[in-house]
């Protein structure tokens, strides 16, 4: 059972004042580099810390799905945050359980006065496991900070980064964790871009690009009506990067767009079509194919081509505004399609169902675009031009019935004998 925090300072303060029980560390903790007492702390007076690196989009998720306030930390929270710990990475996890049981814990995590655990979560949890299977009693080594976590919550933090993030951190974290954790110092805690970038190990700039890519995530989920639910964000981290970079490019004015576009409107236009390309996922491939809507360079993208861009703007609105529409609210698709375990699963399923209302009008839009572009920037010869022409010609089927019953197709075919015609008129006078 979770000990309540007084309950729990209490019980670290005593062990405090009984004396170390083994060796010392030196931290950098409130712009001071020192040493710290090691001391022999009982599991029961910990608790896992929510910003763990390993999890912050998970809790946040969680915060959102559930309508808990940060501060709220109960048995069920407990046992959930285990479980996502050891699921993180099971097979690490394995081997480090049968290093901690053979070798015993090689080096001291970092816990708050009220028994948060600010560095060690995943060997707190490890150690657990193997108190159940041993039955045995484990305890984590670690020093212990002279403040609770909410009374010197940004010193606690800054400490926190640099072994999360900083230039000293020993695991990978999640591809979301390190935006997530840069709004935290910035938004939350009012630490100022410079001090970021230091705190991560990173050169000038990176936080100021981690927060703008973040402010990009958090208007992707409210344009697709699920805000702040962050686990939806896994796989599309180089799409919200590049498009980052074409939106600022594009405000600046420092993209080579040779046409008079509205930085505001168009845009705005161009960030959403965007992010209905990352909704539907397919072309985060390995090629990476996205790019050609507007991040390829030298005018190898749509939108640096005014009648491509329209052209591929309207038929997206004309075709997938419409279907999104419909769709509605996600509460709404939780009340009409029960059974879904929580609001992320729900918001998959949706995404699904939209998906496929969508994807064949979102692929040929986006396949006709790409046509369109390779003619507009390539430099084939005539010749190669024409030997895809009768290609492209030779797989119209002209017995089926849908040939005869488009009527666009007849005035495609009359611009192509027009063009053909005189072409032929051309070979003609060089003969004479």
């Amino acid at each position: 059972m979770v000990l309540a925090p007084e309950v729990r300072k209490q019980k670290l303060t005593e062990l405090l004042a009984r004396g170390p029980t083994g060796g010392n560390q030196k931290l950098h903790y409130q712009g001071v580099t020192q040493s710290f007492n090691v001391y022999r702390v009982d599991l029961d007076w910990l608790i896992y810390n929510r910003h763990n690196g390993r999890l912050e989009a998970e809790m946040l998720t969680w915060e959102q799905e559930h309508a808990v306030t940060p501060e709220h930390y109960d048995d069920v929270l407990h046992g959930l945050i285990e479980n996502l710990l050891w699921n993180s990475s099971v097979t690490s996890n394995e081997r480090t359980l049968e290093d901690l049981e053979d070798k015993q814990q090689q080096r001291p995590g970092i816990v708050s006065l009220d028994g948060v655990i600010i560095d060690g979560n995943r060997r707190a949890m490890l150690l657990r496991r193997l108190e159940g299977k041993k039955k045995t009693k484990q305890y984590l080594d670690a020093i212990v900070l002279p403040h609770a976590y909410d009374e010197n919550q940004k010193e606690i933090v800054r400490l926190e980064t640099q072994y999360q993030l900083g230039e000293d951190a020993k695991v990978e974290y999640g591809p979301l964790q390190k935006y997530l954790h840069a709004r935290r110092l910035r938004v939350d805690l009012n630490i100022l871009e410079e001090e970021i970038d230091k705190l991560m190990g990173q050169s000038k700039g990176y936080a100021k690009n981690l927060l703008e890519i973040m402010a990009l995530m958090d208007d992707y989920l409210e344009h697709i009506g699920c805000p702040r639910l962050y686990t939806l964000l896994t796989t599309e981290e180089g799409m919200f990067v590049d498009l980052n970079g074409d939106l600022n490019r594009l405000r600046n004015g420092n993209a080579r767009v040779p046409w008079a576009f509205d930085p505001e409107f168009d845009v705005l236009q161009l960030k959403n079509i965007q992010f209905d390309y990352i909704r539907l996922g397919e072309h985060s491939d390995a090629g990476k194919s996205y790019r050609e809507i507007s991040h390829q360079s030298k005018g190898k993208n749509f939108f640096a081509h005014k009648e491509i861009w329209e052209t591929f703007r309207d038929k997206h609105q004309a075709k997938v505004d419409p279907a999104t529409m419909e769709m509605g609210t996600l509460e709404e698709f939780i009340e009409e399609n029960q059974g879904n375990d929580s609001k992320v699963q729900a918001a998959r399923a949706r995404n699904e169902v939209w998906s496929k209302k969508v994807q064949a009008s979102m692929k040929e839009n986006f396949g006709k675009s790409s046509t369109k572009l390779e003619y507009k920037v390539g430099e084939l010869a005539p010749r190669e031009y024409l030997e895809r022409a009768i290609l492209a010609i030779n797989k119209v089927d002209i017995e089926s019935p849908g040939f005869l019953a488009d009527r666009e197709n007849e005035a495609l075919v009359r611009e192509i004998n027009r063009r053909t015609f005189e072409m032929k008129k051309k070979f003609e006078r060089a003969a004479n």
